[in-house]
């Protein structure tokens, strides 16, 4: 299933080197490196210092993943249990994408902080 609303930009608007350094201060996910996104493709218009760039918030998100909403169909089947990250039975999908999402450092499913018991049985660690 396609996630995006438009494919990746394929080319950043001020290049510069990712050092192996900023690799390490700055690491991307696994699927978002995979997919060769650069520092720009999400900071775009940021200049190129990633010591200066600010959070996308869920804008920046959205601008690939389409919608709360269609992220909260992509995983409808968990509706039936209430289970739904992005429909939750709390908030339905008006979380903000970073309050587990995070992309330069270990994402935390939020649902565990009073769902520590059951968050493992029906949830895979937050991408």
């Amino acid at each position: 299933m396609w996630l995006w609303a438009e494919e990746p930009k394929a080319s950043p608007s001020i290049p510069f080197e990712v050092t192996p350094e900023i690799k390490a201060k700055f690491p991307v996910k696994a699927h978002h490196e995979k997919l060769s996104l650069g520092c720009v493709h999400c900071h775009e218009g940021q200049g190129s210092d990633p010591e200066s760039f600010k959070a996308i918030g869920d804008q920046g998100c959205l601008s690939c993943h389409k919608s709360k909403n269609f992220m909260a169909d992509r995983l409808k089947f968990m509706d039936r249990l209430h289970t739904n990250p992005h429909n939750s039975i709390h908030d339905g999908p008006t979380l903000y994408c970073d309050e587990c999402h995070n992309e330069h450092k270990e994402s935390t499913n939020m649902c565990i902080s009073c769902h520590a018991n059951d968050v493992p049985l029906w949830m895979r660690k937050t991408p």
